[in-house]
Order: C-alpha cells, then sequence, then structure tokens
C-alpha cells in the first residue's frame, strides 16, 4: 500500500472525509510530489514568520482530518542512516614553515565550516587567504542529510569531528570559526553541543567567530518555501554525487519527514519545528551567541542584496541586540554581492577585514588560559 493509500484508508476509517472538495484536493496534492510544481520561488527562506496565515482556517472535521494525516506521516518516516567515514570527511592543511613565525609557537586554527552544496574547491578561496598569514585551516561541509532530514544526529558528527581534530592535536591550540551561511552555523551549533557533552568537560578555545551571511531569520513553512527546500536538497544531493534516483528519494524523504508535518503543524496553528539542535534553530544560536560567549569577539559580513539572509533583518534583530548588551562584535556590510559571494565581489576587502579581525583578537598563550579557566567557570 503507498502512502497516499494508507492517508486515504486511514482517513475513511476515520469517517473524516467529508472535507470540502478545495481543502481535500488541497491536502492531496501538498503530500505528493507535484508539490514542485506549485513553487513560483526559486529561494531559501527569508521569512522569520513561523505562525499560519490569519486567512487559514478549518473546520473541526478538517481539523481532524489533519491530524490523522499526521499520525499516519510519523509512521512512513526511516531510521537515521549510520554516520559514514564520508560524513565526517574534513580538510587540514598547515602553512609553509616559513609563515608561522608570523603567527608564533601557539599557532592558531581556523576552522571553516561551508554553505550547503558548497565543495572543497570553494572552500580552498577562504582558506588561502588564512594559510598564507600562517595558519592553520580546517575544512568541513556538512552533508546533506544532516541539513535537511537528520539534524538531531549533527552533535554526535562533530563529536567525531573533535576526535580527529584531536587526533591532530588541533584542540589545544587557539581556535577561530568561520561560518559560511546557516548550514556553517549548524556545524558549529554542533560543535559546541558536543564539545559540552564531553565527559571530561574540555571547552575549545575559540577566539573569534566570522559569520559570513548568517545567521538568518527562522523559515517560513508554506507550500512555496517547502518546494524551494526540496529543489535546494535535491541540488545539494546531487553535488554530493549520490545519483538522480538517490536525490529524489532523498528530497520525498525530507517532504515526509520535514516538510508535510510542519505544514500540517502550521494548518494547525501550532508552531513550526525545523532543523533544530536542543529546541534551538542555528539562525538562533548564532543570534544570541554572545549571551552565551561574551569573552568571544564576532565579526559580521553581509551584504544589501542577500536573498538569504535580509540586510534589515540582521541589522534590526542580531546587530541591535549585540550593540545594546555591548558585545564585542565588528559588522561590515558589502555592496551588491549576492549570498556567500563577498569573497568574490570584494576580494580585497574581504581578505583584509577578516585578517585585521583575527590578528587583532589574537591573544597572548598566558591570557588565552585565563580565558579558557573563565569560560569553564561561567559555564560550570
Amino acid at each position: 500500500m503507498t502512502v497516499n493509500q494508507k492517508i486515504f484508508s486511514s482517513l475513511k476509517k476515520s469517517k473524516v472525509l467529508s472535507l470540502n472538495k478545495n481543502t481535500l484536493t488541497r491536502t492531496s496534492q501538498a503530500f505528493r510530489f507535484p508539490l514542485l510544481e506549485q513553487s513560483k520561488c526559486s529561494c531559501l527562506p527569508d521569512s522569520s514568520t513561523v505562525y499560519p496565515s490569519r486567512n487559514f482556517t478549518t473546520t473541526k472535521y478538517e481539523s481532524a482530518a489533519l491530524e490523522k494525516l499526521d499520525k499516519v506521516a510519523s509512521h512512513v518516516h526511516g531510521e537515521v542512516p549510520a554516520i559514514t567515514d564520508e560524513d565526517t570527511k574534513m580538510i587540514i592543511e598547515e602553512p609553509a614553515s616559513h609563515l608561522v613565525s608570523k603567527t608564533g609557537s601557539t599557532n592558531p586554527v581556523v576552522v571553516l565550516f561551508g554553505w550547503a552544496g558548497a565543495s572543497h574547491k570553494n572552500l580552498n578561496k577562504y582558506s588561502s587567504i588564512y594559510l598564507e598569514a600562517g595558519f592553520t585551516t580546517v575544512q568541513f561541509i556538512l552533508s546533506t542529510r544532516h541539513i535537511f532530514r537528520d539534524t538531531d544526529q549533527i552533535p554526535e558528527l562533530m563529536s567525531k569531528v573533535m576526535d580527529q581534530m584531536g587526533q591532530q592535536g588541533l584542540l589545544d591550540r587557539p581556535m577561530y570559526i568561520h561560518c559560511l551561511s546557516d548550514t556553517g552555523v549548524m556545524c558549529y551549533q554542533g560543535l559546541d553541543i558536543a564539545s559540552k557533552q564531553r565527559s571530561t568537560m574540555r571547552r575549545l578555545n575559540i577566539q573569534g567567530v566570522v559569520w559570513d551571511s548568517c545567521p538568518g531569520p527562522y523559515p517560513e513553512v508554506t507550500l512555496s518555501r517547502i518546494s524551494a527546500f526540496l529543489i535546494v536538497n535535491w541540488l545539494c544531493c546531487m553535488n554530493d554525487k549520490l545519483g538522480v534516483v538517490e536525490s529524489l528519494h532523498s528530497s520525498y524523504r525530507l517532504l515526509l519527514d520535514r516538510g508535510w508535518p510542519n505544514l500540517l503543524r502550521r494548518w494547525q496553528g501550532k508552531p513550526v519545528t525545523l532543523n533544530m539542535m536542543n529546541g534551538i534553530w542555528c539562525g538562533h544560536f548564532g543570534r544570541d551567541h554572545h549571551l552565551q560567549f561574551p569573552l568571544v569577539p564576532e565579526l559580521h559580513l553581509y551584504s544589501d542584496k542577500d536573498f538569504y539572509l535580509p540586510y534589515k533583518y540582521l541589522e534590526k534583530e542580531v546587530l541591535a541586540m549585540k550593540e545594546e548588551s555591548g558585545a564585542d562584535y565588528t559588522a561590515v556590510k558589502f555592496v551588491g554581492s549576492p549570498h556567500v559571494s563577498h569573497l568574490k565581489r570584494h576580494k580585497k576587502t574581504y581578505k583584509s577585514q577578516v585578517l585585521a579581525f583575527i590578528m587583532g583578537n589574537m591573544k597572548p598563550v598566558e591570557e588565552t588560559e585565563e580565558l579558557v579557566r573563565r569560560r569553564l567557570h561561567r559555564n560550570s
């Protein structure tokens, strides 16, 4: 029996098929894959609204049908796959020996977390900035399934990433985090959770965070936005070389596991849950980072032409909060550059800003150790 047959069989048994024609057509079409055909949106979500439209109302029979659909959908989810070596793949590069002296004996590490659909070739352009300045770099890109479906598994995944970094002796060195889009923020959020879950209560020595094209607003759940997510998921899977069939299957599972259940919750007037770790959206983790880590300086890189991160949202909802609380942050607003394209459009300025930020926040070993002790004390 297909998923659609299960749904309508359950509706028939529950005697709630007295839906009006428009609503039944709307729900059945939304569940089937032609949902993509209804989309007129070619971008990722950019709204922070998560509640239903005021124009949408349901009768008690329609609400009962939606509840029944929700229960059926919850029983067709597949098991979360185990973490593979490919999921934890990273690239570690050391600077040329004659450049290490620029940063002293405690050679810092810059961890680059890529955006959805990025390749290591893309990240190499960012790594080269830091390598030329004498820093060690770590490149990591989150797998597509963890971005859109298996978000809960990210802390476990990042714990394994930490193990690899520890084997290379990187966890004992000063560290800077460079997040590219909200997918990069998801990696950092998972890394933070993994670090706190360690039995040794070891804390990473993070001395600064670069937010490039992030953190973004909470996405609105609508038919067009879900369609956009499915399209982007398919493109990312194809970029991961999963093949057409597996990519379509991944998008179908995303529809069943995340899109459809959250669309139902929206129609029912309930808050939706997307890509959360410990109940926190990655964008909100980045927004409130200064509250959790007041001793860690931040650099925000954004533009007036970013479809995913509207500059008005960042300035009013993120930067204004940091300004009010007296947080240690720097913000650079570029002109005309699209999402995660600031380096491409403004290479000279981009390079000078990130290096000035890091060089300006490098601390002597003694001061670094004291900061770590203070962070441990605050978290104990």
